[in-house]
């Protein structure tokens, strides 16, 4: 019997080396990147966070009914230009989200730098979030964009498009519509970066100038045909406090990882006599 212990005894230890070392390594934890995804979803809708959605609603029913989004359309219709120009304004909108993530996250994978890594996920968390928001507000509102083909068949001209709405179910397409994911998506993500680093004046100014200028790029793009000014007004206001949310969600993981304690597996012996054999768990 003594001799099958002291066998089991070995092997639970041989075993359970690569635990030991990770007890022993002095290394950084990463933040992963669905952290506290939930809970800042949630806190991107209560208390003060509330007003900024309702902000959006209310500005997009005063614009398009107070004929300033027709006013702004016709602007940019009979100056073309504007929307050329602001073609490098949409590609920015559509590539620059991807090379965010990917660059502070291959930067923080590189140097092993959990802040940076948090940032990247924290960025990743504000535009997976405001897409899968917006896409949803596109889904069920059905406005159309400020197309010249769809008048007469839905408007007889652009100001009675500009108040058309069509609840339902995928009345619209989920592409254009209410709110503009382009000015949305860059909104929380450099929202997301700010709040993450609260102390950078420079990103702050960064989201203003981020999201006053995809604003102008989605107004004017296609000659006022791809969204009204107030699909864009809204976007930002509501993906604002989405923005807010994870960059202090993520940074408050990343500072607590130090407190908690790494995940390990462990083997250990059974000590009672007339069982022969160990127990294997893990710490998390």
């Amino acid at each position: 019997m003594l001799p099958r212990t002291i066998l089991v005894a070995l092997a639970a230890v041989v075993l359970a080396r690569p635990a030991l070392a990770a007890e022993d390594e002095a290394g950084p934890v990463f933040p992963g990147p669905f952290d506290r995804i939930a809970r800042n979803f949630a806190e991107s809708f209560t208390g003060f966070n509330l007003g900024f959605q309702i902000a959006g609603a209310t500005a997009t029913a005063t614009l398009s009914t107070q004929d300033a989004d027709v006013r702004v359309h016709r602007y940019f219709h009979d100056h073309p230009l504007w929307g050329r120009d602001a073609y490098p304004i949409i590609i920015a909108g559509v590539a620059g989200p991807v090379m965010l993530f990917g660059g502070l996250h291959i930067a923080g994978r590189m140097t092993r730098n959990p802040e940076t890594v948090g940032a990247a996920y924290a960025v990743f968390q504000a535009g997976a979030l405001t897409l899968g928001y917006v896409t949803l507000l596109k889904l069920v509102t059905g406005r159309p964009a400020p197309r010249d083909d769809y008048i007469p068949s839905l408007a007889e001209d652009d100001a009675g498009l500009s108040r058309k709405w069509r609840p339902g179910i995928y009345r619209g397409g989920i592409v254009s519509g209410w709110p503009s994911g382009h000015v949305a998506v860059t909104t929380a993500m450099l929202s997301a970066l700010a709040f993450y680093y609260p102390d950078s004046w420079l990103l702050k100014a960064a989201v203003l100038v981020g999201s006053a200028g995809m604003m102008l790029g989605v107004s004017s793009f296609e000659s006022g045909g791809m969204h009204w000014c107030s699909d864009a007004l809204a976007g930002a206001l509501m993906a604002f406090p989405i923005g807010m949310s994870t960059g202090r969600g993520m940074r408050a993981v990343v500072q607590g990882e130090k407190a908690r304690p790494q995940s390990a597996w462990f083997v250990t012996p059974s000590l009672r006599p007339e069982v022969s054999g160990a127990m294997i768990g893990r710490i998390f």
